[in-house]
């Protein structure tokens, strides 16, 4: 099954384009070796370059008689050789504009996936980080409204306690002032008793 190269890991992805370069870069020097040695045949010595020998001289390794180049076979050649190069010269800038156009097509390709998936990373990024802020909101209410429930139980016990509070030195009060009354009337003092 071929995976998606969104579904790759950071690391994988880095691995992935460092493949692809380096399988770029050697294409490339296979191709241009293989052009050179293509291109590459026997090497003509111009006619100028050529020992121009008089008729009648012979060779003696092989007896045979050398023919002078005439200045009308020599524009010939110079021709041949000038055609040969410009069509050897037109197919090696076609091969070399091809070349560079698949290049630059794996290229733009390489370049688009990468712009995709940084986009997807950035789109997941920000939607978790939404999704993080989301929970830190929902969080911070749930924890202001549990504080504010604690304060309110807090009060709440707060006042109850003010108000047993209030009860019972009112009672203690009213305690007192009917000692201090029934003091008044009797004329004796408060019973202590000292029972063991």
């Amino acid at each position: 099954m071929k995976r998606n190269i969104y579904d790759l890991g950071d690391g994988e992805f880095a691995a992935a384009i460092a493949a692809s370069a380096f399988a770029i870069c050697s294409l490339e020097e296979n191709a241009g070796s293989q052009y050179q040695t293509k291109t590459r045949g026997p090497v003509i010595r111009p006619a100028e370059a050529a020992p121009m020998r008089r008729p009648s001289m012979l060779n003696r390794k092989t007896s045979t008689e050398i023919v002078p180049i005439t200045p009308a076979a020599n524009d010939k050649m110079q021709k041949g050789i000038s055609i040969g190069n410009r069509n050897a010269e037109n197919k090696a800038e076609a091969w070399e504009k091809a070349q560079i156009a698949k290049i630059r097509k794996r290229h733009d390709e390489l370049l688009s996936a990468l712009l995709a998936w940084e986009n997807e990373k950035k789109m997941m990024a920000k939607q978790q980080m939404e999704r993080r802020k989301s929970q830190v909101e929902l969080a911070m209410k749930r924890n202001l409204q549990h504080y504010k429930n604690k304060l309110a139980r807090i009060d709440h016990i707060a006042k109850g306690a003010r108000t047993q509070a209030e009860e019972k030195r009112r009672y203690e009060e009213s305690i007192v002032i009917e000692k201090s009354n029934k003091i008044r009337s009797t004329g004796t003092g408060p019973v202590t008793c000292f029972c063991f």
